[in-house]
């Protein structure tokens, strides 16, 4: 990768982390594409593949696998954290793992072994011993070329580097799996006991000669740290005809038959103390 399509990736993965956090839908949601599925496995390519030319179809291939793996990696470690894996911690985290992988995709890596023009044969290097045996014949010419001792072959060297790089990566993958697994496991644990606030009502009664009709509404699972809450009810002009204060008492359950007009279609709204959308809402429809 040139130092120009570097400063490009870099600009672009800065902007798009300040599009996820301040711009509005559409440009957060394509800002928040590019830093999930494309930025982060692009700047990791020269890192991860410095050594090899790799092919277009490859980069198709890689660069949303790897971004993803980013994203998987970099989820383990949030919650590991103990921090809230909201937008703001995905787009450090993304925009961050880019410059990085940028960055060190500039550092200089280690060279190849220079080839001498037979194609074979390297040329002396620093830590061997050149030795020519007496003048012969055939061998008046010839320069034998003695490792050093604490060299190992050329040919060593270049087997165990691929064997090297699979094993760390299957170590890499078991460890994401593992993580993932460890973490899906965590968290259905942690709300399997989740109290969730519910809004019900029974069928409503016959309508009586006022034109009225009980209707029993009943709110479950309420909160003590919520409350209290407001029980609302509305018709099809808007207008509030039934009101409730619920307090959060025992087991966090309320219920109430509530007397409604039967000709109109009704609104049953919950709202938490303070908040002026309604948390639960219920419609009851009317009578025909």
């Amino acid at each position: 990768m040139s130092a120009l399509t570097s400063r490009v990736l870099a600009v672009l993965a800065i902007a798009a982390g300040a599009a996820v956090l301040f711009a509005p839908g559409p440009p957060a949601v394509a800002a928040g594409l590019l830093l999930g599925f494309v930025l982060p496995g692009m700047a990791l390519l020269d890192v991860l593949f410095r050594r090899r030319t790799v092919s277009r179809v490859e980069r198709c291939v890689l660069t949303p696998a790897l971004s993803m793996g980013v994203l998987i990696v970099a989820g383990l470690g949030i919650h590991a954290a103990g921090l809230r894996i909201d937008r703001l911690a995905w787009a450090v985290t993304t925009v961050g793992v880019t410059l990085a992988a940028l960055a060190a995709a500039r550092l200089p890596g280690r060279r190849a072994p220079i080839r001498g023009p037979e194609g074979d044969q390297p040329r002396p290097v620093a830590g061997t011993t050149v030795r020519l045996p007496p003048p012969g014949p055939a061998e008046a010419n010839t320069a034998v070329i003695a490792p050093a001792a604490d060299e190992q072959p050329a040919e060593q060297r270049s087997r165990r580097g691929p064997l090297v790089r699979q094993v760390l990566l299957l170590v890499l993958v078991a460890a994401v799996l593992g993580g993932a697994s460890w973490l899906s496991f965590h968290t259905s644990r942690t709300s399997h006991d989740a109290v969730v606030t519910a809004l019900s009502a029974t069928p409503p009664g016959p309508v009586d000669a006022a034109g009225q009709r009980s209707v029993r509404v009943t709110a479950s699972g309420l909160l003590a740290g919520d409350g209290p809450y407001t029980v609302r009810v509305t018709g099809t002009a808007g207008t509030a005809t039934v009101e409730r204060t619920v307090a959060v008492t025992g087991d966090g359950t309320w219920s109430e038959a509530l007397s409604l007009p039967g000709a109109q279609r009704m609104t049953v709204n919950l709202y938490r103390s303070g908040d002026t959308t309604a948390y639960r809402t219920l419609l009851i429809s009317a009578v025909e």
